[in-house]
């Protein structure tokens, strides 16, 4: 919502619920029912849930409002008898705890709560949210005690929108389900193209299998557009949730795809004209808060609707070759990519004087060498030269005696390192050297004196401040016994060096972070079953407690159940810690098919909820490997994930998942492979190059850092396609005794 739209509907909210309200002498804590029409997970749900209510408020203790809410899961339960049983539970459970407010989001949620008001809650304001003003003013009204925000559907708008946008299209086709909810949204349709009438060819889809109306979809052209609000059950009597419906719509339709219905944006659609939910969700709460701060007698009053501007998905609009001359100029567009100037402006404003810079000392670089080619025979011009490369450099160059001495006792002759300009004898610079490097400096030019070898070797220097710097010495023995060479400052280099460490390991940290936010539903699933036993247990063992003789084996029995689902939640909650830890690696021996099963059973929920059947054939009698487990489980993770979103588009039964260990004489060898289409020739070639992804939300790091750490642990990761059908990926990691990591 524009701010400037959202402040005159706050303030005419205001003045509707404040006309004829004394002001309330102070905020006082009160307890707000919110009856929604369908469940819980709907996209909607959740994005009116996040506006009404913002997670920064839920848990406070002080809260002034405290949200209960229910959920009638509609269309799935349908029906006077189960509106009735559902009535009389409500009316008990809340029955000691009366709300001062009741929210129905949706027409079916208010529909129940006007039949059912006076059993359950008689005499309490019912605010709505999410009802279309059409429904209001035909079908129910505004009554005493009920007041909200209408929504419009612009359905109308949309139509017209989708015409602006696509000047070519003759025909309008539009798509419902078989549900009462889609007869509905039909009717809706209708009514608005009765009053419009867009001049176009228009057909209705609907009561069709999700098959027969896919198949219908891709014949579809260019010339066509596509309008659907999504369904809840097809022709064949096959469930889905509306987003999902779209997008699988939107996946095989050959025409652009429009909607009203604010969480389909980012499923396929173009879009449409349409509020947000979460704007649905702020704007009744500000509402609540208002009819709250004056009085529960405030007059009802019809309140003007919510905005609802263009809400576009920019990729789509580059899929539809849709011109930005046509977009309306006060359209939302989600989804834009930035461009490389407003992604890195900063950054190649910062970077330009270091390239010119580089590129000017290039050149120099360059005009110096030609200069020492053309007078390569004068000996004293090219000792000056040689010196002034040294200096641009950063180089000193060192004359180490050696003769009669042992290292201990040898001399610098000429500039000493960097930071040091007076000579030095080799006690010296030894003395000035870290404690830790000296004696491999003592050794490296030892073995040089001893064996003719060139000097190769790096150390450290401690200054008179404390502070540490780095350097490189490259030399060789010269005539009699003196090592010559040049000692370079490479303290740049080397705290680069850390910095991409870092940088690699804070990278892999985000990935594994970032895995484990997609498991975020199964996750809580896998810690919710565990809890939800020990409070079944708990109030088995409060009701024999409160017996007049309680029985003590089975109390024991009960507490002995309570500290194992204990302990297994416990389990669950150190696994995710210490995938979500961020810290150096710690390398220890396990076996690679405990892993295997412990990565399974983290994304049990997952595999199940994406219908994923998984197949294990684990080798017998396998050595341990030795490695990061945490590492090595977020390959396992990455590759199981990516195996199922391979396996996304192909039928469930077909969806196989199979995971196989084997050890081949020093390997210790885990294939991961999958049912889906496989890969192209150019995928199996770039595949685990960074960055690159064929996914269309996906980053493309996931795989480049599962072979890092692979190669890392002195493996080998390869990708293929099996013979019949679908990917395959292949770990090799060597035991033990052969791991040159070890």
């Amino acid at each position: 919502m524009k701010p400037a739209v959202k402040g005159r509907w706050r303030r005419a909210c205001a003045i509707a619920v404040l006309l004829g309200a004394p002001a309330a002498a102070g905020a006082t804590s009160a307890d707000v029912l919110v009856v929604y029409s369908q469940n819980r997970l709907l996209p909607a749900s959740v994005q009116f849930d996040r506006g009404l209510n913002p997670p920064a408020e839920r848990w406070r203790p002080n809260a002034r409002l405290r949200f209960f809410t229910e959920f009638l899961d509609h269309p799935d339960f349908t029906g006077l008898a189960y509106e009735t049983r559902t009535a009389r539970y409500l009316g008990q459970k809340y029955a000691a705890r009366k709300p001062r407010l009741i929210v129905a989001v949706g027409y079916v949620a208010l529909t129940f709560l006007l039949r059912f008001r006076q059993q359950m809650f008689p005499g309490v304001r019912i605010v709505h949210a999410g009802v279309d003003r059409d429904f209001l003013n035909s079908a129910v009204g505004l009554r005493a005690g009920l007041t909200g925000i209408p929504v419009d559907y612009d359905v109308a708008g949309t139509i017209e929108l989708a015409r602006r946008l696509h000047p070519k299209a003759r025909r309008l086709v539009v798509v419902t389900g078989a549900a009462p909810w889609a007869e509905d949204r039909l009717a809706d349709v209708r009514d608005a193209l009765a009053q419009s009438k867009p001049g176009l060819q228009v057909q209705y889809w609907s009561h069709l299998s999700t098959d027969v109306l896919l198949r219908r979809l891709r014949a579809l052209d260019a010339g066509t557009i596509v309008y659907t609000p999504g369904y809840f059950r097809d022709g064949a009597g096959q469930s889905y949730a509306p987003r999902e419906s779209v997008r699988l719509m939107a996946a095989n339709s050959g025409a652009p795809i429009y909607t009203v219905v604010p969480s389909h944006i980012g499923s396929g659609v173009v879009g449409g004209r349409m509020s947000t939910f979460i704007d649905m969700g702020r704007a009744t709460r500000t509402l609540i808060d208002d009819i709250l701060e004056a009085s529960d007698s405030a007059p009802s009053v019809a309140l003007p609707a919510l905005p609802a501007p263009a809400q576009l998905d920019w990729r789509q609009l580059r899929k539809w070759d849709v011109s930005m001359d046509r977009v309306p100029p006060d359209a939302l567009l989600r989804y834009r990519t930035p461009t490389f100037w407003e992604l890195y402006r900063s950054q190649a404003l910062m970077g330009a004087p270091v390239v010119l810079g580089q590129a000017g000392l290039i050149v120099a670089l360059l005009f110096e060498r030609r200069r020492h080619q053309r007078t390569a025979n004068a000996l004293a011009a090219s000792q000056e030269r040689m010196r002034v490369a040294a200096k641009a450099a950063r180089l000193s160059m060192f004359i180490w005696d050696m003769a009669g001495t042992s290292p201990g006792h040898a001399g610098w002759r000429n500039p000493a390192p960097p930071g040091r300009g007076e000579s030095r004898g080799f006690d010296a610079v030894i003395e000035q050297a870290h404690p830790g490097d000296r004696e491999r400096l003592r050794v490296a030019a030892q073995r040089t004196l001893e064996h003719g070898e060139d000097l190769d070797t790096e150390f450290r220097t401690v200054a008179d401040d404390g502070g540490v710097r780095w350097f490189a010495a490259r030399g060789h023995l010269g005539r009699g016994d003196q090592l010559t060479g040049v000692v370079m400052d490479i303290s740049e280099r080397k705290a680069a060096e850390l910095q991409a460490a870092q940088d690699r390991a804070a990278l892999a940290h985000l990935a594994r972070v970032s895995t484990m936010s997609q498991l975020s539903a199964a996750i809580a699933h896998q810690i919710n079953q565990p809890l939800t036993s020990i409070l079944s247990n708990a109030e088995v063992a409060q009701k024999m407690l409160g017996r007049a003789v309680a029985p003590v084996d089975a109390l024991q029995e009960i507490l002995g159940d309570v500290i194992a689902e204990q302990g297994r939640a416990v389990g669950i909650i150190r696994q995710l810690t210490a995938l979500y830890r961020r810290g150096p690696a710690e390398r220890a021996s396990f076996q690679m098919n405990g892993l295997v099963r412990e990565t399974l059973e983290l994304v049990h929920a997952e595999v199940a909820g994406r219908q994923v059947s998984t197949r294990l054939a684990l080798g017998v009698a396998m050595s341990p490997v030795e490695g990061s487990r945490i590492q090595l489980q977020q390959v396992l993770l990455n590759l199981v994930m990516n195996a199922m979103d391979a396996m996304a588009e192909i039928p469930a039964p077909d969806r196989i998942l199979e995971i196989r260990t084997s050890q081949a004489g020093a390997q210790i060898e885990v294939s991961v492979c999958d049912r889906g289409k496989g890969m192209g020739p150019e995928a199996l070639e770039r595949v685990f190059a960074p960055f690159w992804t064929t996914k269309p939300n996906g980053v493309g790091v996931g795989l480049a850092i599962s072979r890092a750490v692979v190669e890392a642990h002195g493996g080998t990761l390869v990708a293929g396609n099996r013979p019949d059908g679908g990917a395959s990926f292949r770990i090799s990691l060597p035991l033990p005794a052969t791991n040159p990591c070890k």
